[in-house]
């Protein structure tokens, strides 16, 4: 298995600054300080994205209501201080990170079990069951506080 802060795709991580591996608590007082976090679920996302479509959070699933570069367009123009990531093709979504993280003030967190280095924040790699777990455990405390 990867080490937990390696990026899934070894040469994605080319940059200096690489994302801060967060737990499921610390993305879910992420998410409680937040004055506007959005939600956007991928089509790759399979078993976990069941567990946060009812969050109330607002959503955009890409590419079905939008592609992920107008989504990246949109997220600079509103006012969102957070966007959280799932089931998002791999290197894809770290480009678009790597255009977030240099031309918006946006805090991204990607909440898919691979480690994606251009975000601010990332869950680190991990197995399939254990990212299920990890997902279920960041709604269970996303309902409680």
């Amino acid at each position: 298995m990867l080490g937990r802060n390696i990026p899934y795709q070894p040469t994605a991580g080319t940059n200096l600054h690489h994302a801060e591996v967060v737990s499921t608590k610390i993305a879910v007082s992420m998410v409680k300080r937040s004055r506007r976090p959005l939600l956007v679920i991928g089509e790759y996302g399979g078993e976990a994205v069941r567990y946060l479509e009812d969050l109330s959070i607002e959503k955009i699933y890409t590419p079905r209501e939008m592609n992920l570069l107008d989504l990246i367009k949109m997220v600079k123009r509103e006012d969102y201080d957070l966007v959280m990531f799932i089931g998002i093709t791999y290197y894809y979504l770290n480009q678009a990170l790597a255009h977030m993280k240099h031309f918006s003030d946006t805090v991204t967190l990607t909440l898919d079990g691979k480690y994606i280095p251009n975000a601010h924040y990332s869950f680190p790699n991990m197995e399939e069951g254990e990212h299920i777990e990890a997902i279920k455990r960041f709604r269970m405390l996303l309902e409680n506080l």
